[in-house]
């Protein structure tokens, strides 16, 4: 943290109390699963948990203090009027503190591919090890950015972060905190639509990004050349780079953005980049995010694509894309909900089925609703996948497994490994 790793110094920031000792700490935890000793614990309260629950747990592991709504006795530690309020103020101070080149990635698809694509390639461009952050997983809402914001240190020469959004004003308000130098927007697509309402709509709240990147710094976008007249409205007179809409794969378009974010850093890094099909060939390798199209080798040596991380129409379009290009005899695809799509969610699931029975011999669609008919489709539950795909487990054979987060389509492919 660029915060003196002090309890005083900490509840100057907080605007809150210390009660009992000041003392030096090392990192601060919102989860007690991650404590060490000497650790701050933030007790934050949820619609579904209060971690004010476990405050004598972080104790039990050694945390040095507590950040807490409520009295605590016999104990160190910082009495708040609000804890997110209180994470707010220090990932604030924290922002305040960085002076360095920030970069901020949205899109309806591949944000956190782009972010990891980006940050192999450019953590290999400094000299000094351990100089470039990036925000954990897919930290990308207010709470994520907040707790992510906390992660930079001195040492930190670069910080990439991913933001997202399910409804209108959410870029506005992570983009006007983060204040980027460089903004990032990997594609506008149908996403989100129960908040959005249309592709319009994904459109205006992603380009809010723009509005906030500092003056002389780069806005980026992969659009349709309808929307690029809008997006330079929204980039006003800083710098500008547009991508086109093409037919492939998703990591070469995630790949592509990414050299086109190093195309604006300063001289003495981008000098450094060179690229060849050996180290393109390895970076997809280290750049692959768990659940985002990652082959499995299964049961009998079945192929499975684990692409169980998120869905929204797109992105399982992409996933068709790449399964084409691959040779097996036989191509199943296993489908569960999209979510986020509002009242057009079963119109969009249709189109997607569809499409998947233009590309697969089998398309498995997991308690969804359709009217579709064709030899090749089915209907089932979670407890029939299994026997309905054991004349396809064979090294002939790729399976193709996607769905929304809530679907719990991970436990699914376990089921074949």
């Amino acid at each position: 943290m660029l915060i003196e790793h002090k309890l005083s110094n900490v509840s100057k920031i907080g605007e809150s109390n210390l009660i009992g000792n000041d003392t030096f700490f090392k990192n601060i935890s919102t989860d007690t699963r991650a404590i060490s000793k000497g650790d701050i614990f933030l007790a934050l309260s949820g619609s579904n948990y209060d971690g004010h629950d476990f405050i004598n747990e972080a104790f039990d592991k050694g945390a040095s203090c507590v950040i807490s709504e409520k009295d605590l006795t016999g104990k160190t530690y910082i009495k708040t009027e609000n804890s997110f309020l209180f994470l707010e103020k220090l990932a604030n101070f924290q922002r305040s503190k960085f002076k360095k080149h920030i970069i901020a990635i949205t899109g309806s698809n591949g944000k956190t591919s782009t972010k990891e694509i980006l940050f192999q390639i450019i953590h290999g461009l400094y000299e000094k090890k351990d100089c470039v952050f990036k925000s954990p997983g897919n930290w990308n809402n207010k709470l994520g950015l907040y707790l992510s914001l906390l992660g930079l240190k001195n040492n930190h020469e670069l910080a990439i972060f991913e933001i997202g959004t399910n409804a209108v004003g959410e870029i506005k308000e992570l983009a006007s905190f983060l204040k980027p130098n460089i903004g990032v927007i990997t594609n506008i697509g149908i996403s989100h639509l129960e908040g959005l309402k249309s592709i319009d709509g994904v459109f205006e709240e992603k380009t809010d990004l723009f509005s906030f990147v500092s003056s002389n710094g780069t806005c980026l976008i992969r659009a349709k050349d309808e929307y690029l007249e809008k997006a330079k409205e929204k980039a006003k007179k800083r710098k500008k780079i547009f991508l086109g809409i093409k037919e492939t794969q998703s990591f070469d378009q995630n790949f592509e953005m990414a050299e086109a974010v190093i195309s604006c850093l300063p001289d003495k890094i981008k000098k450094k980049y060179h690229s060849s099909k050996q180290n393109i060939e390895d970076l997809e390798k280290k750049s692959t995010v768990p659940g985002r199209q990652k082959l499995l080798i299964g049961k009998n040596k079945v192929n499975l694509i684990d692409d169980t991380y998120n869905a929204n129409p797109d992105s399982f379009r992409a996933a068709f894309q790449k399964i084409r290009t691959m040779s097996y005899k036989n191509k199943i695809c296993v489908m569960g909900k999209m979510n986020e799509l509002g009242d057009q969610s079963q119109y969009f699931e249709d189109q997607v089925i569809k499409d998947a029975l233009k590309t697969f011999d089998q398309v498995i669609a997991l308690n969804l609703d359709s009217n579709i008919k064709a030899k090749n489709f089915k209907i089932v539950n979670s407890k029939s996948i299994f026997k309905n795909l054991e004349m396809f487990i064979n090294k002939d054979s790729v399976i193709l497994f996607k769905a929304s987060r809530s679907v719990k389509m991970e436990e699914i492919v376990k089921l074949f490994l």
